[in-house]
């Protein structure tokens, strides 16, 4: 079993079952946001449906929406672990113990373990040549964590954007909408859809994730900076090195998810820079 996961033999390579897990986590957070969605939608709509089954309706979907996001977590926190040993052996030479990938592999679902196949055996995805040790490490850092910044900040404009944007629509929905009518009660009506509408963002958690987003970018930040410091030293030492990358782990860990469409958008973008100002190339 763990020379199927260990990439032997045109078998699956440990970076496919990495990504395999990171997609499966999102797929999972992708269904919490749609099912809060859709509480949210039933419940302001609700004037339109049988008012019996609704609160049945809207606490059903926030169930799934909270199971799918345990799942969700649990898996990027598998996900992100299994990185952490993966980083750990291409930049200090540590191997992963065939113990830990058969047990990965073993309790990964059907779905994970076909998708992990269907992906390229991409192999460490990192741009620095230097050997194994604590140079190659922190190299490691710096370009993750650089990657980090810059993701992490498209998405926090992306959530401020949409929050800003919500709120100011949403207001001015609700002055025309008074403006129109003199009725009392429909203007009762318009301000709690308006006010609904203005819910949806605290319940959709986008607040959240706009500070999550804003965190995580000062963090790797924090981190790149912190790594090319380390690498300006004469001899950087294992023990600083390993330091540096793990608490930079725990800060990825700790923040949100990036979405596939964002690696998608930024990855060409990206990658050119990295290449042409930071003397390498990502290729992942």
């Amino acid at each position: 079993m763990s020379d199927q996961c260990s990439g032997n033999n045109g078998a699956v390579s440990p970076y496919a079952l990495a990504k395999a897990l990171d997609d499966c986590a999102k797929l999972w957070w992708g269904v919490s946001l749609a099912a809060k969605g859709l509480g949210f939608l039933t419940g302001a709509f609700i004037s339109f449906l049988k008012p019996e089954p609704v609160p049945f309706i809207v606490a059903g979907f926030a169930l799934i929406a909270e199971s799918c996001t345990y799942r969700s977590d649990a898996l990027k926190s598998a996900a992100q672990q299994f990185r952490r040993k993966l980083d750990m052996q291409d930049g200090f030479g540590w191997p992963i113990p065939k113990t830990d990938l058969s047990d990965i592999w073993v309790r990964s679902s059907f779905w994970i373990k076909r998708r992990a196949r269907s992906l390229p055996a991409d192999e460490p995805y990192f741009a620095s040549t230097d050997p194994p040790g604590p140079v190659r490490a922190l190299r490691n850092v710096s370009e993750s964590a650089w990657w980090t910044k810059h993701l992490s900040h498209t998405m926090a404009i992306c959530c401020w954007t949409t929050l800003v944007i919500g709120t100011i629509v949403s207001i001015i929905i609700l002055i025309l909408a008074l403006q129109a009518t003199q009725n009392h009660s429909d203007q009762v009506n318009v301000a709690r859809q308006v006010t609904a509408f203005l819910m949806f963002f605290l319940s959709f958690g986008i607040v959240k994730l706009a500070l999550s987003y804003t965190s995580l970018n000062k963090n790797g930040e924090s981190s790149e900076k912190a790594a090319d410091r380390a690498l300006q030293t004469t001899t950087p030492e294992v023990l600083s090195a390993f330091k540096l990358m793990y608490d930079y782990h725990l800060s990825r860990a700790a923040g949100p998810l990036f979405p596939n469409w964002l690696w998608r958008l930024r990855e060409r973008d990206l990658n050119q820079t990295w290449k042409e100002h930071r003397n390498g190339q990502r290729t992942q």
